[in-house]
Parts: C-alpha cells; structure tokens; sequence
C-alpha cells in the first residue's frame, strides 16, 4: 500500500477558511467523482502548529493549510491515476484554484499501525513531520524510530488519552518503491523520513498535545541525537474523508 501524503498552502488573497471550505466542498467532490485508482482520500485541516524546539530555538515554520493522504495498492495504481485524463483535465487544474504550487510538502510513504492500549475514534490528530539529521544509517535510524514509536504508545502520560497511532515512513530511494519517475522528476519529494499521527481523546485532545510535546524531548527518547529538530513541525489537524474504501481497479501499467 502506497500512501502520498501532500501539503498545500492557500492562494494569495484567500483564508484559511476560503481554503478549507474550497478544498472540500469543491476540489474534495471533483475527486470523489471519479476517484481512479486511488483507495483512499483524507483531508487533513490544519487547526494549530508549532515548530522547533526551545533547546534549537523557535524559527519560522511552513504555513499549510492541510494535508492531503491518498491511499493507492501500489506504485502502479498511483502512476496510472495521474496519467489519467480525468486527473489531468480535471482534477490538477482544479488545483491552481486554491494552492499555491510554490509550497508544497510532498511525500511518498507506507504506513504501519502502532498497538495503543485504548483504541478507538477522535475527531482530532496531531501529525508530527520528523527529520533525520542523517547521524545513523537509515536502517539504524528506522529501528530507532520504531523502538520511540513504541515508548511513545506506551507511555503513562499519554496511553490514557492515545486512540491511534500510525507511522507513515518515507520510501523515498527504496529499489521497490516502484513510483513513477516522470512524476517524481516534477515534483520532488521532501526530505522527511517519515510522519508520525496520533489521535487522542476528544476531551483531552490539547493536554495530551502538550505532554506529547514534553515527552519527545525526554532524555531517553531513542531517536534523541538523531533528528534535525529545527526542520521538525508538529500540525494539529482535523479529518475530512473524501474517499473511503474504495475499490481501484487493476492498475498494471509500465512504470516511466
């Protein structure tokens, strides 16, 4: 499963209200009209962010609006999608509608779920874009990660309130990435190894964010010396569903 996850800034002269509103009603309905070959379609609007880290200083972080995550099956599916003529007639001139195409975050990722103890819905999520400051080798840097995840999930000041929690890490350079390299030499892929959501109880949703805050900045945190934390951001979202479990149809096609 290939998950594209994409984040947009508005236009100049709209809000952030005009961008959601837009993206939703409009772009989000022209792409659940014929959504192709792609499973999914989630719309994450940005509600709050910070950036840095009080050790590394506060710096001016990116100003998005949302991000999009697209499920395909595969990298077939989602070179089949964009060479669609629906996608390019459609849907991507639509896009010039409400995004400014100057600041854009892309990234291609598969996804793992990480056990919580009390799983379960919330309407808010927090997405945390998390980059590696290239110390270890990416095979040390993903266990590491994977070993935090795991600490993260379990510990006492969050566990109560953690619903779900799911890694999205970059395959950016893997051999079996299989993605369409017309596609990828227009729009590069952003540096991040990975995004790392969870979702918290709705009735303690921002106290939870603070001590999430707290805790990746704990001593005994395993990705500790590992991240360049001045090119971290943390986005508080909320979802909209554009596409649900839909059925793609076969996708092979010959990847160019």
């Amino acid at each position: 499963m290939l998950k594209m996850i994409i984040g947009g800034r508005r236009r100049a002269g709209m809000t952030h209200r005009d961008y959601s509103r837009y993206a939703e009603q409009v772009h989000g309905a022209t792409v659940a009209h014929n959504p192709g070959y792609m499973t999914s379609y989630i719309q994450n609007h940005v509600l709050d962010a910070v950036y840095g880290t009080h050790a590394a200083g506060w710096v001016a972080g990116p100003d998005f609006d949302s991000f999009s995550e697209i499920s395909f099956p595969d990298g077939a599916a989602f070179a089949r999608s964009i060479a669609d003529p629906y996608y390019r007639e459609t849907i991507q001139p639509d896009e010039l509608n409400f995004v400014c195409h100057s600041a854009i975050i892309l990234l291609a990722t598969r996804t793992q779920e990480v056990g919580v103890r009390v799983p379960g819905a919330a309407p808010l999520k927090l997405m945390r874009f998390i980059a590696s400051n290239n110390a270890s080798p990416p095979a040390a840097f993903a266990q590491a990660w994977a070993q935090e995840a795991g600490r993260i999930a379990d510990h006492p000041a969050l566990a109560p309130f953690l619903r779900r929690m799911t890694r999205s890490i970059s395959i950016a350079g893997e051999a079996d990435a299989n993605l369409p390299a017309n596609f990828i030499a227009n729009a590069p892929l952003s540096p991040f190894a990975g995004v790392e959501s969870l979702w918290f109880d709705s009735d303690d949703t921002w106290r939870a964010i603070d001590a999430y805050r707290v805790v990746i900045e704990e001593p005994q945190s395993h990705l500790s010396g590992l991240l360049d934390r001045r090119q971290e951001a943390l986005f508080v979202v909320e979802e909209r569903t554009i596409v649900a479990d839909h059925k793609a149809p076969n996708a092979a096609v010959e990847m160019t």
